[in-house]
């Protein structure tokens, strides 16, 4: 499985769509992090930790990253090559799901020490009274690992349909349609929403009772990876390539 898991790699390193979204995912995360900064006046501990846990949001193209990768190798015909070199069908989707998580994790680490980097300087010249380092560290590795999980769920919900495009609408509709419309409608379900996970996970401070706690969360987002993936694998082992 290591090796397969790093021929996907090999794979995602050599493709544009890989840079180009993890670029855009630098490039959302320093512009957020830049305005947050220069318009937050209030300078309170609470702020300093959102304005961290919005390195999460690289999360969100991760996770078009891991539907884009899963359904790409059905619209550009290489899942037979794989196969062929892979031929149990539940490793190969299980390698390109860990795969796509390890990629997006690499991401997330590299967003979070860019936003850290930008903001922590710049709120100590602000005087904002920073949380304990502990505090911090927690939020940066909470927001990699938010990446990394969304990265994915991305590739086992790719792998499932085999169409990039329904697989990255779905993606969008899910989070800013059914998830606010879920969180309105049932009572307690807002934190597990992908939504309310991704949050929680990125260590945004929620009001209340309104959050999972960032490991609660990040098994139960996990969980929704894990099934995506076996579903997909299911279906592969099913269909004719």
């Amino acid at each position: 499985m290591t090796r397969l898991v790093g021929a996907e790699l090999l794979k995602l390193r050599t493709t544009r769509t890989f840079w180009g979204l993890a670029g855009a995912a630098a490039g959302l995360v320093v512009l957020i992090v830049v305005l947050s900064v220069a318009l937050d006046t209030s300078l309170s501990e609470d702020n300093v930790r959102n304005v961290l846990a919005t390195a999460g949001l690289g999360g969100l193209l991760t996770l078009v990253l891991g539907a884009v990768v899963g359904a790409g190798e059905y619209r550009h015909g290489t899942i037979a090559w794989t196969l062929l070199v892979t031929p149990n069908r539940l490793r190969a989707v299980g390698g390109q799901v860990l795969a796509c998580g390890v990629a997006g994790l690499a991401i997330g680490a590299a967003v979070s020490a860019l936003a850290a980097a930008i903001a922590l300087p710049w709120l100590a010249a602000k005087g904002a009274p920073m949380p304990p380092s502990g505090d911090l560290l927690e939020i940066l590795l909470g927001s990699a690992s938010y990446a990394g999980l969304a990265a994915a769920l991305g590739a086992g919900l790719g792998a499932l349909l085999r169409n990039q495009v329904a697989a990255i609408v779905i993606v969008l509709v899910q989070i800013f349609v059914v998830d606010p419309t879920l969180a309105a409608l049932i009572e307690g379900f807002g934190p597990f929403t992908l939504t309310g996970l991704g949050a929680a996970i990125s260590g945004l401070e929620g009001d209340g009772d309104d959050l999972l706690a960032p490991g609660v969360a990040a098994l139960v987002w996990a969980g929704y990876a894990t099934l995506f993936g076996l579903l997909a694998a299911l279906s592969t082992a099913r269909r004719d390539i």
